[in-house]
């Protein structure tokens, strides 16, 4: 009886001593790597955000340098001028100017307009002066922008290559699993897009290239479009439509719009599909309006959406994916 009584206690040690099962490599796995690459997505989100808040950043610095090296053009080129007319003159000029005077009042004449010569010519010099020294700066700004933006590019970089690695390794355990995991076809959209935005920050050279939209956006009135009242300059064509407004920001910041310009989340700008480049809208949510440029293309994937609003213009509007409706204007034809 004791004999048969430890049977079943040697039968439960026999099976805690034997070895266990390997575990399955299978969906857990696919799991654990979707949460995975989708956390470095979302921190090359960020990233991108501090990239495009850089790189538009350096564009506004290199154009105040652009503009401030055209106004040195412009003092060297009148202070050039004020030389060639000295030296055409001649040191007796003014001499000769006071021998030939017939009068008191004309040698008194001469003699002011001879004053207010050197005068101007000392203001044309000091004037050449501060354009140069304000050339110097605003250069000087541009480059430490510029060199600001070079390391945020790297670590995008490393972003990039490390997003990747993690797909490839994500497909490979779906392939050894055999599992169809659909958020890998989304992911692999979401890296091919955030590798495409990439490209428009690489060559920092370009960032400043497009066409200048400042005429566009002086516009959108004082106001910079925060008004539901049509500024100035724009007409009411009567065309109206409606549908849900969705918005981008600063992880597009620099990238080139459609119309040529860079893309700056801070101005009341807007992307559509079929309008022309140049087009104003009055976007109405609830109520609130705000005038927008509209100056690149999208929204695409959800033909519902028919407005990709600027960061600002959307914030104004305390809009996040919203129905708006939208009416179309035009610049003002000449009177």
């Amino acid at each position: 009886m004791r004999a048969r009584s430890l049977l079943p206690v040697l039968a439960t040690c026999l099976a805690l001593l034997a070895p266990l099962p390997a575990r399955a490599m299978g969906p857990p796995d696919l799991g654990r790597l979707r949460e995975r690459v989708e956390t470095l997505l979302a921190r090359h989100t960020a990233l991108e955000r501090r990239v495009g808040r850089a790189a538009v950043a350096y564009v506004r610095a290199a154009q105040a340098a652009a503009a401030a090296q055209a106004g040195l053009e412009e003092a060297e080129a009148t202070l050039e001028e004020r030389i060639r007319t000295a030296y055409q003159l001649g040191p007796g000029a003014a001499l000769e100017a006071f021998l030939g005077a017939p009068t008191f009042a004309d040698v008194e004449a001469v003699s002011e307009y001879a004053a207010r010569t050197v005068a101007l010519d000392e203001r044309t010099l000091a004037g050449a002066a501060l354009a140069r020294d304000a050339a110097l700066a605003a250069q000087g700004r541009a480059e430490r922008r510029l060199e600001a933006l070079r390391p945020e590019l790297e670590r995008l970089r490393r972003s990039l290559a490390r997003i990747r690695a993690e797909l490839e390794e994500a497909e490979a355990a779906a392939a050894r699993a055999g599992a169809q995991a659909a958020w890998l076809a989304a992911q692999r959209l979401a890296l091919a897009g955030a590798e495409a935005r990439a490209v428009g920050w690489e060559d920092l050279r370009t960032l400043t290239w497009g066409e200048d939209q400042a005429p566009y956006l002086a516009l959108l009135g004082p106001t910079g479009g925060r008004t539901c009242e049509i500024p100035p300059g724009l007409v009411a064509t009567g065309e109206t439509f409606s549908g849900y407004a969705s918005w981008y920001g600063w992880e597009f910041g620099g990238q080139p719009t459609a119309m040529g310009a860079i893309f700056d989340p801070t101005l009341f700008t807007a992307a559509n599909r079929w309008l022309p480049m140049g087009t104003f809208l009055r976007v109405r949510a609830g109520d609130r309006c705000a005038i927008v440029l509209v100056n690149d293309r999208g929204p695409y994937g959800r033909l519902e959406r028919v407005l990709d609003l600027s960061k600002a213009a959307a914030e104004y509007l305390g809009v996040g994916v919203t129905w708006v409706q939208a009416e179309v204007l035009v610049v003002a034809p000449p009177a």
